[in-house]
């Protein structure tokens, strides 16, 4: 399916889902989430965003365990990072999005929970099309990129372009794909 397509389907799909479902199935997400991977240390996350998977439990349950948790800040053509400090450290940002006040230096970060549009089943990601998560995994300071997406988001196969970078893991409310498996 051309990524066109599949953006436009998905998006439909996904703001047909009641808001009731959504919730839950966020909370099953963030729940299945934390069973893969919590033994990790660092984590980038982001502030849900236009019907994304809400990432609000998330974000407070991974700070509470005193995990190194960032958000994107927009910048420019790309993203910059910022260490979470609590809700009172965020600011509105851009498209509306809540991102912490400063930047943050990192090496790496262990594992990055990534918003996406649409996901095949090879986890190739469709994002919003600015191609910002793309330059970010691709400056290979992120050890597993984990996907966050309702299952209604999955489709058997999108075209990908040579700078798209797939997911190494896919988490929805009903299951955990892995690329390669």
């Amino acid at each position: 399916m051309e990524k066109a397509k599949a953006r436009c389907e998905a998006l439909e799909r996904r703001n047909n889902l009641d808001a009731a479902y959504a919730g839950a199935a966020s909370l099953k997400i963030t729940e299945r989430f934390l069973a893969e991977f919590s033994e990790f240390d660092s984590f980038l996350l982001y502030a849900g965003f236009k019907g994304e998977v809400d990432t609000t439990a998330l974000i407070s349950i991974l700070y509470g365990m005193k995990k190194a948790v960032y958000l994107p800040r927009v910048r420019g053509g790309g993203i910059e990072l910022g260490l979470y400090k609590g809700e009172n450290s965020l600011i509105c940002g851009a498209y509306g999005i809540c991102e912490p006040a400063g930047c943050t230096d990192y090496e790496s970060i262990d594992v990055a929970a990534v918003p996406g549009v649409a996901f095949d089943r090879r986890l190739v990601r469709v994002g919003w099309g600015k191609g910002y998560y793309d330059r970010l995994l691709a400056a290979g300071k992120i050890r597993i990129a984990a996907g966050l997406a309702f299952e209604c988001q999955l489709f058997d196969s999108i075209e990908a372009e040579p700078h798209d970078i797939p997911c190494d893991v896919l988490v929805t409310e009903t299951d955990i794909y892995r690329r390669n498996s």
